[in-house]
């Protein structure tokens, strides 16, 4: 977007305050610039040169979750969430803002780098330095300590080729993200098993790490462009049907950015479209589950997949249109904030009632696992096609 392009569309917005209801930060604060239509007024301002850089119009657009719920709020259909990225854009390049930032995103952002932070971070615990490192008067970095405790034990790495147990002749490709890789190691597995006892081979392809939402949310579209280059490559020389996809962040990065040469589908609605007969037979599951909708998707397919499960008793969380906090990056860049919204959010858990919380989002599941571990629940974090996995594999049908 050229500054022009921002301008014509910052000027849609008639600063009507439609928006302010569905704001979780204007809700937190109260305050107008920390409402979608006062960021607008700050964009405007800064793209006009009305106002300098070092004043607080930064702070204000970096404690946005970029969650676009004033999107569907707003009558005039203002694309909020490009005028950020737009405008984080423009503060990083011409300033040169975040560089610590950006070399933590690049870490986090690529197979190996994140398999030798994970050796060393399990290094500086077995060694009790990091009880030490958690004291330290920095909320950014001991929230990423935290964080970094829902890491897996080991490294791993589940790139290559996995053949079908059928001879279909069907094969998807499947994407696990950067930071979804490691941390729902076990969604990953299930994924490749379900899919390949359903007669799909599986391609996970190296080099397809992430899909560069992290980066492009903080400004770095440069980094973020250049991830999206990499899966167009890979998925146009592939011969799959499918790239499928597990994270709903992710899902919708690709499909915004078109990254992807092959047809692009969630795995909730890949497994809600094939035929009957190809549907995985499901044990019945009598516990009372409660889904939440993560910002990058609202649509009905998990709940629809969910249902196929006998017995299993489905709520929605309350206030599920509110932003849990976790926000990609947000969960480390804003942590006061994005804990405030989580604790609103355990509010209603522990409300529900439900023995498993449901999510289809990476950093939402990572904010809610936190919240749990921190009030002493018992409450497990599950994406749905662990428990359509685990409902399946019971009935023993897997290898039939």
């Amino acid at each position: 977007m050229t500054p022009e392009d921002l301008l014509v569309e910052a000027d849609r917005c008639v600063k009507c305050g439609l928006c302010l209801t569905v704001c979780p930060t204007y809700r937190l604060l109260a305050s107008e610039a920390d409402s979608p239509r006062g960021r607008i007024s700050l964009i405007q301002a800064l793209a006009k040169k009305e106002i300098d850089i070092d004043s607080h119009a930064e702070q204000h657009l970096d404690r946005c979750l970029n969650c676009r719920a004033c999107e569907s709020a707003c009558p005039s259909g203002v694309k909020y969430g490009s005028l950020l990225d737009a405008s984080r854009s423009s503060i990083a390049t011409e300033h040169r803002k975040k560089p610590l930032l950006k070399r933590l995103l690049h870490q986090l952002s690529h197979n190996g780098r994140l398999n030798y932070w994970i050796r060393l971070y399990h290094a500086i615990r077995q060694s009790g330095l990091l009880a030490l490192a958690k004291k330290l008067p920095a909320p950014r970095f001991r929230q990423l300590l935290t964080m970094a405790e829902q890491l897996p034990p080991t490294a791993v790495d589940r790139t290559g080729f996995y053949p079908s147990t059928k001879p279909t002749g069907k094969k998807v490709q499947l994407f696990t993200g950067c930071i979804g890789s490691k941390i729902d190691d076990n969604l990953v597995q299930n994924a490749i098993q379900l899919l390949c006892g359903l007669g799909y081979a599986i391609d996970i392809p190296t080099g397809t790490e992430c899909c560069g939402a992290m980066h492009r949310h903080n400004g770095f579209i440069e980094e973020a462009e250049q991830q999206c280059d990499t899966i167009r490559t890979q998925t146009a020389k592939s011969s799959a049907q499918y790239l499928i996809t597990l994270a709903t962040a992710c899902h919708l990065e690709l499909a915004d950015q078109q990254a992807s040469r092959l047809p692009l589908v969630s795995i909730s609605d890949f497994l809600l479209h094939l035929p009957d007969r190809e549907m995985p037979e499901l044990a019945p599951m009598p516990i009372r589950a409660v889904l939440h909708r993560p910002c990058s998707s609202r649509d009905s397919s998990d709940w629809r997949i969910l249902n196929k499960i006998p017995q299993l008793e489905l709520i929605e969380l309350a206030e599920n249109e509110l932003c849990c906090g976790a926000a990609g990056s947000y969960i480390l860049t804003q942590p006061e904030l994005s804990n405030q919204l989580g604790e609103m959010k355990l509010t209603h858990l522990k409300a529900s009632g439900a023995k498993i919380l449901i999510t289809t989002s990476t950093g939402c599941a990572m904010q809610f696992r936190q919240q749990i571990r921190q009030a002493g629940l018992s409450i497990e974090v599950r994406h749905p096609i662990e428990l359509i996995y685990k409902q399946w594999a019971i009935t023993g049908t897997g290898n039939k």
